[in-house]
């Protein structure tokens, strides 16, 4: 993971390695014809980090300003969990099958950013926990019995323009009826506001994940 700090209070942090992303969720129907469903979902990422700040640059964090040229390392770990009301059969018809699915979902979300950051034997804290508007769109294609492949796009906002945007190229295999196995390579980016100390901070994961999906 690599902290690139930047001037006018803001940490920028993007990751490739060192990244685990893990999934769950489940799905209900809420009227006769299965179609409208509310879908539960969660989701954690974490990750270690270690780079040089650059001369000129500044990272300010608990009223602490760290002036490069020094280097900096630490951990983050993002959790966030929606509910929303939406479908998965947009491209079917009750005259029609269709090979391909679509989903949206619209609902609220809570994200919860924990970042430790250490330098020169000091650790440093920040958390951030908000509750944002949430909607998610994709779409997949069946490629053999039981096995879509395709991809979805997740996004959130709150009041202060904290959020989340999540893009997801995966497979979906239905072992049964009600449990799917899903798997591919995620781009997460959050940002959020630190009010304390007036910073922004833009958090940057790309990787593999794994999931579990039990729809009803």
């Amino acid at each position: 993971m690599l902290l690139n700090a930047c001037a006018d209070n803001v940490i920028s942090i993007e990751s490739e390695d060192s990244v685990t992303f893990t999934t769950l969720e489940t799905s209900f129907p809420v009227n006769r014809q299965g179609t409208l469903k509310i879908k539960l979902r969660g989701s954690r990422t974490s990750g270690e980090y270690s780079q040089a700040v650059p001369d000129g640059k500044m990272i300010l964090i608990e009223d602490v300003q760290i002036r490069g040229p020094t280097e900096v390392n630490g951990s983050t770990d993002l959790t966030y969990a929606s509910a929303s009301i939406g479908t998965d059969d947009m491209f079917t018809t009750p005259a029609m099958e269709s090979k391909f699915r679509g989903l949206m979902y619209v609902g609220v979300a809570q994200t919860n950013m924990d970042l430790t950051l250490r330098h020169e034997g000091t650790t440093y804290t920040t958390n951030d926990r908000t509750t944002e508007l949430y909607m998610q769109v994709g779409m997949d294609y069946e490629i053999a019995p039981s096995l879509y492949g395709g991809g979805t796009w997740a996004f959130s906002i709150g009041p202060d323009l904290t959020g989340i945007s999540e893009i997801d190229l995966k497979l979906n295999y239905a072992v049964f009826r009600h449990l799917e196995v899903m798997g591919g390579y995620r781009w997460l980016k959050y940002n959020y506001y630190v009010e304390e100390d007036e910073s922004i901070i833009h958090v940057n994961f790309k990787g593999p994940f794994i999931g579990i999906n039990v729809p009803f």
